[in-house]
């Protein structure tokens, strides 16, 4: 491939990168708590190692997608719900599977078979004592995260704050993994609020304006490909003339 054409070729595998990030954010706007991934542009040494692995001698300046997660709070919205919680502060919910354990803000919780409380796609949600089991779902919930059952305490929210949120690793679904994350209960400047959940903070108007500038991008090394081909196809014709 002609070295134009595969610059061309990486640069669109960038965009594409670029444009499966953007998807998702838009994918997400009304999830609770959800937050927007940035695409981060980095640079390498070899161009082709994206384009064309056997290119991989030729080196050159190039460009690769990373990811960056924007961990800007936005305002929380009021449901009336009493399981429904959010987080104020730098904290994060500890919830399970089962096998892995995850964080989240994500507290539009609900309450299994068994009374178990849990995320709305069923994992657990941790409590200082283990799994929380509740009686119903007309419960009371204070700023510490202390769960009262007709003024008893019956369980408190597992609260989990992290000295640098950045080391955090995306899992999907608005859930973390702590990876190198070096985490600790969370103190007093972690507070719950009952009846709210914390908004998506994606923006769909922004997302929209970088999804289709990613494509006009895209389609302008597409049609740079384009033309290199016709020119070898041209050249190609004439030299079938001798």
């Amino acid at each position: 491939m002609p070295d134009g054409a595969a610059i061309a070729a990486a640069s669109m595998a960038v965009e594409m990168q670029r444009i499966n990030v953007v998807s998702h954010n838009l994918a997400n706007t009304l999830t609770p708590a959800y937050k927007r991934i940035w695409p981060v542009t980095t640079t390498f040494n070899d161009v082709f190692s994206v384009a064309s692995a056997d290119r991989s001698d030729l080196p050159a300046e190039g460009m690769a997608i990373d990811q960056a997660v924007d961990f800007r709070s936005v305002p929380l919205r009021q449901t009336g719900n009493s399981l429904d919680l959010a987080i104020e502060g730098k904290g994060y919910f500890e919830i399970h599977d089962g096998e892995s354990i995850y964080f989240s803000r994500q507290g539009n919780f609900t309450l299994d078979a068994t009374g178990r409380l849990t995320t709305a796609d069923g994992m657990a949600v941790a409590g200082l004592g283990g799994d929380i089991r509740l009686q119903s779902a007309q419960v009371g919930i204070d700023s510490l995260g202390r769960i009262y059952e007709k003024d008893q305490q019956v369980a408190q929210l597992k609260l989990i704050a992290f000295q640098d949120s950045a080391r955090l690793t995306p899992a999907g679904g608005g859930r973390y993994t702590a990876a190198n994350a070096s985490m600790q209960l969370a103190d007093g400047n972690v507070s719950v609020r009952q009846g709210y959940t914390e908004s998506s903070n994606v923006v769909a108007a922004d997302e929209m304006v970088r999804l289709i500038e990613a494509m006009r991008r895209f389609e302008a090394g597409q049609k740079i490909i384009q033309s290199y081909d016709a020119m070898l196809e041209k050249a190609l014709s004439r030299l079938g003339e001798f």
